[in-house]
Parts: C-alpha cells; sequence; structure tokens
C-alpha cells in the first residue's frame, strides 16, 4: 500500500455527513497562522531567519535531528528563532472550537487556550485503565512497524481488495508449503492488522460524531421540557424556595433584596405569573409574597386586566395540616392585573406579612434548607 493511499471505509452517506458537519465546525487555521511541521495553530510561535513561523516545541525538535529549515532547507541553528509576538497576539483574537466536539463541548475559545482546556474539558475522553494502556501501545506499536514496512518495500494495494478481505490474513495450509518467506507472511500479517486498526478507528471517529449529536438533541429536548412544564403547569406552581437561611440573612442586612420564581402559566396561551419573596418593610421578622403579572408574545389575545382567584400556600414537608393557606380575589382597578408593557409588572398582589420566620423555623416547615410555597391562579 503507497503511504498516501487511503482505506475504503464502508461509511454510510449519512455518516459521512454528519462526520463532514462535524469537521466543518473546527475552525481551521489560516496558513500564516499553521505549523508546517505539525500542520495545527502555531503555539508559542516563533520566528526564523529565514522567515518561516513554527510552533517553538516543533521546530527545536525538529532541529535535535536536523540542522536545517524544514521548509527551504536553509542552514538553521537554535541561535537563528526568535519569539514571534506579534503573531501570538493575533492568534489569540482568534477562536476555534474545543476538539472534543464530537463528543459535545460546545465551547468557544482561544488556540493559544486549547491545550490548559482540554485539561478541565468536561468532555475529555477518559484515562484509560492500565490494561487498555498496554493494549493500545501494541497497536501503536504495530501501526508503526507497519507504516515502515510500508514504505520500505513500497508495497501497493487497492482499496477495493482490502474490501474484500474478510478474514484479513489467514496462516498457510498444513497440507500446502508456505509460498511466502516468514517475512512476508509477518508482513502480510502486520498490513491486515494494521487496517483492522484503521477500520475500527473510523467506526469510533462515527460513533463519537452520533454521541455528539444525540447530546446536543438531549440537550435541546431537556429545555424544551423545561418550558413545557412552566406552560402546561394549568396555573398550579410550586415553587422550591432552596438556601433559605442564606437568602434570608442577605435580606437582613440589605432590606432591598428580592427573590423571584421563574415564570408560570396558568393555561396553555394563558396569563403568565410569577412569585415574589422577600422580607417584609414593616416588619423584617415577617416574610412577604406577592404575585406578579408577566408579559407574554400572546398579551393581545388575552382579557384584561386580569380577573381571578390567586392561592397561596406555604407548605408543611411533613405535616400538610399545618400548611399555610391564604387565597384572595384579583382586584382589575389595581396597576398589578393590567396588561403589561415591561417583562414584568412592577406592581405585585399578596400579603406583606403572610408569616412569621420564627414560626416557620421554630415549626419544622423549613426542610433541607429549603422552603415550598405553592401557587394556583384560576382566571374566571
Amino acid at each position: 500500500m503507497a503511504s498516501g493511499e487511503l482505506y475504503n471505509t464502508g461509511k454510510s452517506e449519512s455518516a459521512l455527513a454528519q462526520e463532514s458537519s462535524i469537521n466543518d465546525a473546527y475552525s481551521a487555521p489560516e496558513a500564516r497562522f499553521e505549523c508546517p511541521i505539525c500542520l495545527a495553530w502555531l503555539r508559542d510561535p516563533v520566528l526564523t531567519s529565514c522567515g518561516h513561523r513554527f510552533c517553538r516545541t516543533c521546530i527545536y525538535s525538529w532541529l535535535e535531528r536536523e540542522s536545517a529549515c524544514p521548509v527551504d532547507n536553509i542552514k538553521l541553528k537554535k541561535d537563528d528563532i526568535f519569539p514571534d509576538n506579534f503573531t501570538r497576539r493575533e492568534i489569540s483574537q482568534q477562536r476555534t472550537k474545543c476538539p472534543n466536539i464530537v463528543r459535545g463541548c460546545l465551547v468557544e475559545l482561544s488556540p493559544l487556550d486549547v491545550d490548559s482546556h482540554l485539561l478541565v474539558c468536561e468532555f475529555k475522553v477518559p484515562e484509560l485503565p492500565e490494561n487498555e494502556k498496554l493494549r493500545c501501545s501494541f497497536v501503536n506499536m504495530l501501526s508503526q512497524a507497519y507504516a515502515k514496512m510500508s514504505l520500505n518495500n513500497n508495497a501497493a494495494a487497492s482499496s477495493s481488495t482490502i474490501a474484500q478481505q474478510a478474514n484479513f490474513w489467514d496462516p498457510p495450509a498444513k497440507h500446502e508449503s508456505p509460498s511466502l518467506s516468514q517475512d512476508e507472511n509477518l508482513q502480510g500479517l502486520l498490513r491486515a492488522l494494521y487496517e483492522k486498526i484503521v477500520f475500527l478507528e473510523q467506526k469510533t471517529r462515527e460513533q463519537d460524531i452520533i454521541i455528539a449529536n444525540m447530546s446536543q438533541q438531549i440537550s435541546s429536548y431537556n429545555l424544551s421540557m423545561t418550558k413545557l412544564h412552566q406552560r402546561y403547569c394549568n396555573g398550579c406552581y410550586l415553587w422550591y424556595f432552596n438556601d433559605f437561611k442564606n437568602k434570608i440573612n442577605a435580606m437582613r442586612e440589605n432590606p432591598h433584596i428580592m427573590h423571584y420564581s421563574p415564570g408560570f402559566y396558568t393555561s396553555v396561551n394563558g396569563y403568565k405569573l410569577c412569585v415574589r419573596l422577600n422580607l417584609s418593610p414593616k416588619d423584617n421578622n415577617y416574610i412577604a409574597i406577592l404575585i406578579h403579572v408577566m408579559k407574554t408574545e400572546h398579551d393581545h389575545t388575552l382579557d384584561w386586566p386580569f380577573s381571578g382567584r390567586l392561592t397561596i400556600t406555604v407548605i408543611h414537608p411533613l405535616q400538610s395540616f399545618k400548611s399555610i393557606k391564604e387565597t384572595m380575589m384579583t382586584r382589575p382597578e389595581l396597576d398589578a392585573f393590567k396588561r403589561p408593557v415591561q417583562d414584568l409588572n412592577p406592581k405585585g398582589f399578596g400579603y406583606t406579612e403572610f408569616a412569621l420566620l420564627e414560626e416557620l423555623i421554630d415549626q419544622d416547615f423549613i426542610h433541607n434548607n429549603q422552603l415550598l410555597i405553592k401557587v394556583q391562579a384560576q382566571p374566571v
């Protein structure tokens, strides 16, 4: 097989299209930002006296084996290499995709930060156990051995021949005298193993692409389900007010702090509301709970002002009969129920002294540092 020949992978057109879309997502470096040795983004770029740019480690490693520039073959020493800070600044302003994009990482960052990001990337390939490391080392040794043998002997094999090899390699039959020398037989084995390695690597690549696409679909699905949960709660919303103690202490230090729940709907394409909790401006020993009307894209289809029944319940986590429940009817003349002109109606409606903090704590309303508030909104 010639060194530049490609294998026939047997990929489907859809798999190839998927791989192409992933490859297109990478930000390939411009020619002036590409190292001629590693063919990747310049890392710690340096400039030679003959006018070529390389990664510092690439060119230094090259000069340990050779004494000339790999581009124009001009004699080169380490003293002829200088830092290229201008190119470094240019590269730092570029943006590229994380190499783990095939596994779902969508981070865009400077090419200079790729190496440090890969160390902490949550989508990086998990470290192999020791037995797998040994297997991979053996596979790499086989690949290198076959590559050397292919270059030395200039063996040629067409991709159609490779595709037809079902068993890859068979030892000579016992009743037949071997027609190949031992070296040729070993070369056939190495070639078969190398072809198998390439085939498996390509299959792994396809699976990575499929997993990345599925991860994106799952993320979109989870986001859609969150929105659907808010929209289809039918006006009965549970607000888990977390980190209760720290938030109460912060509100005591700064009475202007207010906490708002996510928005929820009274029905599909209905009114959108949210809950507000803060300390009472009259007595900070009490919590205030109020309801705010929020703006939606379909407000023009609703009747204004909002009219209905609102019920607020602070749920006791263990003894439901202790739950604190208050019901109120809306008052259409108030600004709180008029059609919002902002994302959130600045006026709220509810109770400025809903419950005494000390009673909530003493009667064990706070469970796992969390207060549960239930709101029911029924338009009439």
